[in-house]
């Protein structure tokens, strides 16, 4: 169990060496665009423009007329989400972007799909899908209303991220008053599978290993 455990720090060890020999980076000419873009944007657009007539002719509720018109700027975002890694393989395997995406070292697909493809439909303050996608790429820049509509999601995470915190903060403490009266005064709780660890000197020498 000892030798194993040593072999994988080493074999860790030598990855650690490697990776900052290598050191992988990335930069804008690293972003590749995905060629299927203008098509897919200009054929969702004339869907919407279709949907946007039986609307105006009275043929479409305006219900399903945002449904619809989710569903198909959601179904480009996806396509283009989908065409993302083969595009990569294809151009370049071992494109830093590809490379810390797929392996998860860094970022996801989703992160880099608003690098190369869309940003896509963004949500509103209520949580609701805004009827107005983020046709832009981070690479290419957003446009002003395209930013604005950002703004929304952006917002509501940070503050999604403070009521969470503060609500986490409270259960603490909550835990804390809960169990502050108990004192530990035995120093066997007679359990029969434990395992006794004292420090030699105050420090731990080395790892400690439990064999199941």
């Amino acid at each position: 169990m000892t030798y194993t455990s040593h072999i994988l720090d080493e074999v860790k060890t030598l990855g650690f060496q490697q990776a900052t020999v290598t050191s992988i980076s990335l930069g804008i000419g690293d972003l590749l665009t995905i060629p299927s873009k203008r098509w897919q944007v200009q054929d969702a657009e004339q869907q919407s423009l279709i949907l946007e007539k039986h609307h105006h002719y009275g043929n479409v509720h305006a219900v399903e007329k945002l449904r619809q018109s989710i569903e198909i700027w959601y179904a480009t975002s996806e396509y283009l989400r989908q065409e993302m890694n083969p595009n990569f393989r294809m151009t370049d395997p071992f494109n830093p972007v590809h490379i810390m995406s797929f392996l998860g070292a860094r970022g996801d697909a989703s992160q880099v799909h608003q690098l190369v493809g869309m940003r896509g439909l963004m949500s509103d303050p209520q949580g609701q899908m805004i009827n107005l996608p983020v046709q832009s790429k981070l690479r290419e820049g957003l446009s002003l209303t395209e930013y604005i509509i950002s703004c929304y999601g952006a917002r509501k995470g940070v503050e999604d991220t403070v009521v969470r915190t503060s609500d986490a903060g409270y259960l603490t403490l909550r835990l804390v008053e809960v169990v502050q009266h108990i004192v530990v005064c035995r120093t066997d709780c007679g359990t029969v599978r434990g395992i006794s660890v004292s420090p030699r000197n105050g420090v731990m020498p080395e790892r400690i290993f439990i064999q199941h």
